[in-house]
């Protein structure tokens, strides 16, 4: 009786101790320059708050869609952000809940940002930001 006991105690202590278990952990999203010219990704940096706070302003002082026929520039560069807690975005230009946005920067043009609504369609918005407040958080110089 003893020994059936010990062997049963035994084994859940092995199952125990060596059943391996599923550990989640938040996975830590990148943020990802492109150069055009290039055609890949040229840097990566990891999100900061002053970053964050950048893009929330962004999305949430939205006032006009970027009204350029082609967004998609052959020069400059593409920033994708993930956005670590999505934003719930609910205004005249946008109804959505935003978890990536892509800051366009082109050689020659202004800056704009794309967000990608619902159905996964672009929606470009001018970007309001300073430049050299963006490179400077990026720690790389954007022209």
């Amino acid at each position: 009786m003893f020994k059936k006991e010990l062997i049963i105690t035994i084994c859940v202590l092995l199952i125990t101790f060596f059943n391996p278990t599923a550990v989640c952990a938040e996975e830590t999203r990148y943020i990802e320059i492109f150069d055009t010219k290039q055609d890949k990704v040229i840097k990566t940096v990891q999100p900061s708050k002053d970053l964050y706070k950048m893009v929330v302003d962004c999305i949430n002082g939205i006032n006009e869609i970027y009204v350029k026929v082609n967004p998609i520039q052959d020069n400059g560069y593409v920033i994708r952000i993930p956005v670590t807690h999505a934003i719930e975005v609910n205004n005249k230009w946008l109804n959505t809940i935003v978890s990536e946005v892509f800051i366009l920067v082109p050689e020659n043009s202004l800056p704009f940002f794309i967000v990608l609504d619902n159905n996964s369609r672009p929606l470009c918005f001018p970007f309001t930001e300073e430049i050299a407040i963006l490179s400077r958080v990026l720690d790389f110089r954007l022209n």
